[in-house]
């Protein structure tokens, strides 16, 4: 069954409209003259590539080691890149999916077909070739990209839930508790990013003792450009090891993500915290239920670049189909579109994208974030 929501949107600078033009009535935006709009519109052409931060991509798998001996070095370097996609492969098919989805699947889910399904590589540093006995040892780190849209198809046909919509870039801000030496912890992190995974972060290499407050890290969080900062506190059990993940945004509903461990070392522990971000993230984004919601709304924005910034979110949100702009002016944009999931799966999703939907004093407000 269709459901229909309609929302009515005003900016947080503007009176409340209870009642805005959809569909043919008079905008209340068209205030400004026309010559503006074209103008505005002519504008906007040219600027989306231009304003638009590029996206990452969940479908990229870098890290993957080549490490081959084989009778010439052509053939290692070959045989090291096969077996490098078909690891990429299976960590492409766990970053995408849970394990009960996989296990639930309506046929296996088999690593060396979607192995099959690349697209590109690209080797990271240099190859290294070296005489040893039995051949020639080739060594070295590649990235492989695979086909986005012949991976969905090929788990849609094996009905396997997945989300490849990533959250928003964080700061990952290490404490060590509990006698974890700090800057043990911190040197785990340091100098470390990853925007290919669904929880893209840079990480500060600076080591605290405790847990800082957010005044205390914001002015790292704007130096690297990121949404927010996740706090990774690190304890110990006995000779193991565990991660407390904490949102350290005020408005986080649930601020404590997940506590992940056990861990046998520190270097674990940094790869199992990610891990567990991920399993968060797909855990609360993955959409089990059918049928879609429609949504009529109206878009307010300041300049350019936050309209550029709206049109991208919605655009690149895979909750969203059949968008449609029925309006646009220099000051707001009437939008609809269909959505599938629930709506604080659509929130969160459009959040992660730099697109903010919230009720202010009984109206909704769609705005694009501003960057820190």
């Amino acid at each position: 069954m269709r459901r229909y929501v309609k929302l009515v949107l005003a900016p947080p600078y503007a009176p409340f409209m209870h009642n805005p033009p959809y569909k043919g009535r008079k905008p209340w935006l068209w205030s400004v003259p026309m010559r503006q709009v074209i103008r505005f519109a002519t504008v906007f052409v040219a600027a989306v590539s231009l304003c638009a931060t590029a996206l990452a991509d969940p479908y990229r798998v870098k890290d993957l080691v080549i490490d081959k001996v084989a009778p010439s070095s052509a053939q290692a370097a070959q045989q090291g890149r096969d077996e490098a996609r078909l690891a990429g492969a299976a960590r492409l098919i766990e970053r995408l999916t849970l394990p009960e989805d996989r296990a639930a699947a309506r046929s296996p889910i088999e690593t060396a077909a979607i192995s099959r399904l690349y697209r590109s590589s690209e080797t990271q540093g240099q190859m290294k070739s070296t005489a040893v006995a039995g051949g020639i040892h080739a060594t070295g780190v590649i990235t492989w990209s695979f086909r986005a849209d012949a991976v969905r198809e090929y788990l849609d046909q094996r009905g396997v839930p997945y989300v490849d919509t990533q959250a928003a870039l964080a700061l990952i801000v290490p404490v060590a508790v509990g006698g974890v030496d700090p800057s043990a912890w911190a040197s785990q992190w340091a100098g470390k990013s990853d925007d290919t995974v669904l929880t893209p972060y840079v990480a500060t290499g600076q080591a605290w003792p405790r847990r800082p407050s957010g005044a205390e890290v914001q002015s790292d969080i704007q130096s690297v450009s990121a949404d927010h900062g996740v706090i990774a506190e690190v304890f110990q059990q006995g000779a193991q090891f565990y991660v407390r993940l904490v949102d350290m945004r005020a408005s986080a509903p649930k601020p404590e993500i997940a506590i992940a461990g056990p861990f046998v070392s520190l270097p674990s522990a940094q790869t199992g915290a990610v891990a567990a971000l991920e399993r968060a993230w797909k855990a609360a984004s993955i959409v089990r239920s059918t049928g879609s919601t429609s949504m009529s709304l109206v878009a307010t924005f300041r300049d350019l670049q936050e309209w550029v910034k709206i049109r991208k979110g919605l655009e690149g949100s895979r909750l969203i189909s059949n968008l449609n702009i029925e309006a646009l002016t220099t000051v707001g944009a009437d939008i609809s579109f269909s959505y599938a999931g629930r709506p604080d799966q659509l929130t969160s999703d459009l959040r992660a994208r730099g697109v903010d939907i919230a009720n202010n004093a009984g109206g909704w407000l769609l705005r694009a974030v501003a960057t820190p």
